[in-house]
């Protein structure tokens, strides 16, 4: 009888791991196998360049956005299935999930093994990350590129690396025709990462050599628009600060909704095992943001996407007695790019060079790779 993969999630993790499995396990099983890949989005977000990508004009649609049917066109119908909806609940008792389809209607899928992908999300809504369908997603990536394009001062609230790249982009494009804010909310940017007190110091002056205007220990209070459409920044520490574009990048939020309770731990992150299996089942696992095993970063996803496809292949060919535990990466790595001109990182405890992180990241944000990830004809990608 046919074995059938559900995985919920078609992102940096669920996508690649759907090709990994219909190219090297699906061969393998006489019974046949089916890999059905559930997303409310028609198209694959390298959002990975959103921060490029916001700047009006820097990046085209079709740079960004890639179509995920025809990328899976050249597998058999009857081994793969992209079902174009939001899972709402998981049934483990029947072993399916629900699922609210694009088109309205409701269905219930079932599975041998459920592969939870669904990552997480931006706070607040923006488009960093996908939010929801392919249409919405692309709406709210050109307002805020109309937004960012009327302004005359953005302010960009927190100092993670999605944050910091912001501002460097922003400033890079636009120099002193607009001002650039980024609020810190410690004594240094990546402050929560920990980095190297060099690779700190390298971004902030980097950032002031764009003309970013750095205010650190800056923790935002509240932020309300005006009718005339300003958003008034208020901080903490009881200043206050206007701006024409506002774009807060702290906290993430962890697209978690449809997932049973007891699989959640105390900061909503699904709870997994070291062979990245739920806990308390046998046949539900995770990968990704929504998994506890490591920081939500991508560059975690590599050695993920590997070991999770190397575990499904041995448990679906009957070798489950080999699995190995999956080993979080120990060393820190970190790709910071500002525009194309500037840039720094970490790996380990030694410092990149800033002309490295140019060449290597900074020059395209890895577009150049996308397309060939999407088609899964390069399942690996660069530390970024």
């Amino acid at each position: 009888m046919t074995k059938t993969v559900v995985i919920v999630g078609a992102g940096f993790t669920g996508l690649p791991l759907a090709h990994k499995l219909l190219i090297y396990t699906a061969p393998k099983i006489q019974d046949g196998l089916k890999i059905i890949l559930i997303s409310p989005n028609s198209h694959f977000y390298w959002n990975l360049a959103a921060t490029r990508g916001l700047v009006p004009g820097a990046l085209p649609d079709d740079k960004l956005f890639f179509p995920i049917q025809p990328a899976f066109a050249k597998y058999p119908e009857q081994n793969f299935e992209f079902l174009l909806g939001k899972a709402t609940r998981i049934d483990t008792e029947k072993n399916s999930v629900q699922v609210l389809c694009n088109s309205g209607a409701n269905r219930d899928v079932s599975y041998d093994h459920l592969v939870i992908a669904t990552g997480s999300s931006v706070a607040g809504g923006l488009p960093f990350k996908s939010l929801g369908s392919h249409e919405t997603t692309l709406r709210s990536l050109h307002a805020l590129q109309d937004e960012i394009r009327n302004a005359r001062e953005i302010v960009v609230a927190g100092a993670g690396p999605t944050g910091i790249e912001t501002a460097g982009e922003l400033a890079a494009a636009y120099g002193n025709k607009k001002k650039v804010t980024l609020l810190i909310a410690a004594d240094r940017v990546l402050h929560s990462f920990q980095p190297l007190q060099t690779v700190s110091q390298q971004i902030e002056g980097d950032l002031k050599k764009l003309g970013v205007n750095l205010i650190h220990n800056a923790k935002v209070q509240t932020a309300e628009k005006t009718e005339g459409g300003q958003t008034v920044i208020k901080l903490m520490n009881g200043n206050t600060i206007t701006a024409d574009c506002y774009i807060p990048l702290f906290g993430i939020q962890l697209n978690n909704a449809w997932i049973t309770e007891s699989f959640l731990d105390s900061s909503g992150s699904v709870t997994l095992d070291r062979y990245m299996r739920v806990e308390g089942t046998s046949n539900i696992w995770g990968i990704g943001d929504i998994g506890n095993l490591e920081a939500k970063q991508v560059v975690a996803s590599d050695a993920q996407i590997i070991h999770l496809a190397g575990a499904l292949d041995l448990v679906l060919t009957g070798k489950a007695d080999k699995l190995k535990e999956h080993k979080p990466a120990e060393r820190k790595t970190i790709f910071i790019s500002l525009g194309k001109q500037h840039g720094t990182g970490q790996i380990g405890w030694w410092k990149v060079w800033g002309w490295m992180v140019v060449y290597i990241k900074g020059r395209n944000i890895f577009t150049d790779m996308a397309a060939n990830y999407v088609a899964g004809k390069q399942l690996r990608h660069a530390s970024m």
